[in-house]
């Protein structure tokens, strides 16, 4: 991927999982789990949260929430294929949460997948249609190279 494409997706990647908190949050409040595993990757403590994340998936295992958070925490850390894993879980529990298509759609994007990356994307946006202007940039350049 070249590089200016690289550093669009990884900006727009950190928006979208910003945008995503919100909603995040009150999951978390729910579930002490993913609570801790916050305030570890706020702290700066990548592996713990992610061990915290990973434990209330084993805990919860229909736990869309979980899985989300553990995705996100992976597309962070770039574990790419992990995360395209975990995304693909998160969307067998939830076919409808556009966030989870957007998150499958940068796991692939960064594992240099093209074709995969505008099908997550564009299931994304008809899911959610604001997410169209999100994601215009990006696959207009993706769509170029």
């Amino acid at each position: 991927m070249h590089s200016f494409t690289r550093q669009l997706a990884q900006l727009t990647c950190a928006a979208l999982i910003a945008l995503g908190g919100a909603s995040w949050a009150q999951a978390s409040a729910s579930h002490p789990l993913l609570a801790q595993g916050d305030a570890l990757w706020a702290a700066g403590k990548p592996e713990l949260a992610q061990k915290s994340y990973e434990d209330a998936v084993a805990a919860q295992p229909k736990s869309f929430d979980a899985r989300m958070k553990l995705g996100g925490l992976q597309l962070s850390q770039q574990a790419f294929t992990a995360a395209t894993d975990t995304y693909k879980q998160a969307i067998g529990l939830n076919a409808n949460n556009a966030k989870a298509w957007v998150g499958l759609g940068f796991s692939y994007l960064h594992s240099d997948r093209k074709d995969l990356t505008l099908a997550a994307f564009n299931e994304a946006i008809r899911l959610d249609p604001s997410y169209k202007d999100r994601l215009a940039t990006l696959m207009v350049k993706l769509a170029v190279n």
